[in-house]
């Protein structure tokens, strides 16, 4: 005899639990059916005790479903002790019977040996009775036998979607997860995504992270927190690319990142994708342990009200822990915390060391608030002319208000640079290509009142300056 496999107990369980109440009784003799209803009825209601009074009553009697739901009852623990033995003994009964959801269970109990004998032949018997006689549980049991060689078969992925399939098309919602597993194995990715989305419809929350991860896969680098880029690789084979400001925070991540990259990648796409529930159930772990982006993401969950409760506190604690990790973009969210008083409270000596500190390091954004505070004199001597250096910094690093802003300062030419419609046009249309709408109307304004020859100049300077990144632009 085979020693019995790790986890068997779980598996089956699991495998019952998901299709327990789709086993509708395939037929009740007519002298039985007031009774059997009852006892139904009563189970469905978690009325265990009279479910079991009724089963009991009637399987003895020779009822095959009675029968059936003794051995579910035993199995789930449903009003008594879990015994897998007793459960057998029903569900043998009312294969015996012509009960063909009890093969789909006795195959389970044979291949794995628990609650007795374990035995690959009758495992593979009752699997493929319950299938040729069309029954969706069974067929399902057998799909899951080829597609993991199980019950001594040859693992076959054909053979595997072609059972699966059969149940799948009698709406047995068990069998999608599989076809998911299956299709993603064989590398039909948006046949694996489909049912993945159809077995998460029908409630089986198994299919999201594999769904997650998919979406997961080859990611685009959607994280701008720093100029020093890492391109991580899942084990699954997806990338996602996560950026630093410096060394020190890479080597931060690179402590916990090994163990829990696929688990952030979920997260992070999720977040991305807009499923804040899902994100959170991925990374409020992963940012409790100290990865730093996760620390991030949930700062800014909290800060936004994104899939949990708006606050501010929380936000705050989770973008200093990020901060600390070397994030930078948490801490320019910090220092606009601080400098606004979101938090309830305001410390604006701190905000503008936080935001000289990243804009240094190149951080576009509080390159882009200090502008605004230079400009205004908020808790700092009024300049143009430093407003004006850290709109350039920003531009240089692609930021899109920082060009917009330096397009104003040479239209109006009041901001620390002289007026000077070619430059404006110039930082203009780059803003309009970034999207802001803003930047439109003075781009055609503009367009108005320069040359021709002037335009065409301006315009190729335009693509010279995209071309280099938004480097060797500027007169400043």
């Amino acid at each position: 005899m085979k020693h019995v496999k790790k986890n068997f107990g779980m598996r089956i369980i699991i495998s019952w639990v998901t299709i327990v109440f789709l086993a509708v009784p395939s037929f009740v003799q007519s002298s039985f059916a007031q009774d059997f209803d009852k006892a139904l009825s009563a189970y469905l209601d978690g009325e265990y005790a009279v479910a079991l009074k009724e089963f009991y009553k009637l399987a003895e009697l020779g009822d095959g479903e009675a029968q059936f739901y003794l051995g579910e009852m035993y199995g789930l623990a449903h009003g008594v002790e879990r015994d897998l033995v007793l459960a057998r003994k029903w569900f043998l009964r009312a294969s015996e019977r012509g009960n063909f959801d009890a093969d789909s269970r006795l195959a389970l109990l044979y291949e794995s040996g628990v609650g007795g004998e374990q035995s690959d032949t009758l495992a593979l018997y009752h699997a493929r009775r319950g299938a040729k006689n069309n029954n969706d549980a069974s067929q399902a049991t057998l799909a899951e036998f080829y597609e993991k060689g199980d019950a001594g078969l040859a693992q076959s992925d054909e053979d595997a979607l072609k059972w699966y399939l059969l149940a799948a098309d009698k709406g047995f919602t068990p069998a999608y997860l599989g076809l998911g597993r299956v299709y993603e194995k064989i590398g039909e990715i948006d046949n694996a995504k489909l049912w993945y989305q159809r077995a998460i419809d029908e409630g089986d929350e198994q299919a999201r992270k594999p769904l997650a991860r998919l979406k997961a896969q080859n990611a685009d680098a959607k994280q701008t927190a720093g100029n020093n880029r890492k391109v991580v690789s899942s084990s699954s084979g997806g990338t996602i690319a996560v950026e630093f400001p410096d060394e020190k925070a890479r080597e931060s991540s690179d402590r916990v990142w090994e163990d829990d990259k696929d688990d952030f990648l979920v997260g992070a796409n999720a977040y991305l994708d807009g499923d804040f529930s899902l994100a959170l159930e991925f990374l409020y772990p992963l940012a409790e342990k100290g990865v730093p982006y996760a620390q991030y993401y949930m700062g800014e969950m909290f800060d936004r009200g994104l899939g949990v409760n708006k606050n501010p506190k929380a936000a705050v604690k989770w973008f200093k822990a990020a901060y600390k990790n070397g994030v930078s973009r948490a801490g320019h969210n910090l220092a606009y915390i601080y400098f606004t008083g979101s938090a309830g409270g305001v410390d604006r000596q701190t905000a503008l060391k936080i935001y000289h500190k990243e804009a240094k390091a190149g951080n576009s954004h509080s390159q882009v608030n200090l502008g605004h505070i230079y400009s205004t004199g908020n808790d700092v001597p009024q300049s143009d002319k430093i407003a004006v250096r850290w709109y350039s910094e920003a531009a240089k690093n692609g930021n899109p208000t920082g060009m917009y802003q330096l397009g104003l300062a040479y239209y109006h030419g009041h901001s620390g640079v002289n007026r000077d419609h070619d430059m404006a046009y110039i930082w203009f249309s780059l803003a309009d290509e970034e999207g802001v709408e803003e930047a439109l109307v003075y781009k055609d304004l503009l367009a108005k009142q320069l040359t021709k020859a002037q335009l065409q100049k301006a315009n190729k300077r335009v693509t010279e300056c995209r071309q280099r990144k938004f480097k060797g632009c500027f007169l400043l």
